[in-house]
């Protein structure tokens, strides 16, 4: 995502990874900071500063170690702070990240500073699920929401639904029988097997071409297996529910 032009005051950022959030993040509140000519420039000393961690007027409030919220005397902090000017910059940022984990009482600590805080302050609020936070904070920010992402599979796992796909495609019913088995007796939760199975039906959709008749027939197969989710099945069934589609 972009970054956006003219900065405002306060950005909820949500969406994506958290890796990506934080990124983003960090490359806006460099932004605000940049003295180069396209924020944030990377080169000026402020932009350097701040991938360094060492900006004077960058601040960092997230989960103190052994706490599972962002505290209402570190949202009180911050709002003290935010009236001292700044040190070496013309703006002083603050990024809360996960900003979802303070509790109703910091954020109405929070929220005075968001609406009346000095021009040179400016709020960044990372959150996975804005939902949780009040719609009075929510609504003083601008919201930026980042693309969702998808996670590249574990590459041993790819390689298992290649290897299951390719059974899938071209063995016999024994052969077919002996694999499921085989995969049975790993015990695999009925998470990691929906991924697994998922996987292989996106490889068997690859080879299409190549076998068009089996692939439908396994693709369908596959699909059944997808659909019966709902009933919540054990790994067992769920295998069962595959041979037996596949060789009715």
């Amino acid at each position: 995502m972009n970054i956006p032009q003219p900065l405002s005051h306060a950005y909820l950022i949500t969406g994506g990874r958290e890796e990506s959030r934080s990124a983003y993040a960090q490359r806006l509140a460099a932004a605000y900071l940049c003295e180069g000519e396209q924020p944030p420039c990377g080169r000026c000393r402020h932009c350097r500063k701040a991938a360094a961690g060492a900006h004077p007027d960058l601040n960092r409030i997230t989960l103190i170690e052994g706490k599972r919220e962002i505290t209402v005397d570190q949202a009180r902090t911050l709002r003290t702070d935010a009236y001292i000017r700044p040190n070496e910059g013309k703006r002083k940022v603050y990024v809360i990240d996960p900003a979802d984990s303070m509790n109703p009482t910091a954020q109405n600590a929070l929220l005075k500073v968001l609406e009346e805080g000095p021009q040179y302050a400016a709020f960044l609020l990372v959150a996975a699920e804005p939902g949780r936070m009040l719609e009075t904070i929510r609504s003083r920010c601008e919201t930026l929401a980042l693309q969702p992402e998808e996670e590249l599979p574990d590459p041993e796992q790819l390689a298992k639904a290649e290897r299951l796909a390719h059974l899938l495609l071209s063995g016999d019913e024994l052969a077919v029988a002996e694999g499921i088995t085989a995969l049975e007796q790993e015990k695999l939760k009925s998470g990691e097997l929906a991924v697994l199975l998922t996987l292989a039906e996106r490889c068997v959709a690859g080879m299409l071409a190549s076998q068009p008749q089996r692939a439908v027939k396994v693709l369908k197969a596959l699909k059944t297996c997808r659909d019966n989710q709902i009933y919540n099945p054990g790994p067992g069934h769920t295998l069962g529910w595959l041979v037996t589609e596949l060789f009715r």
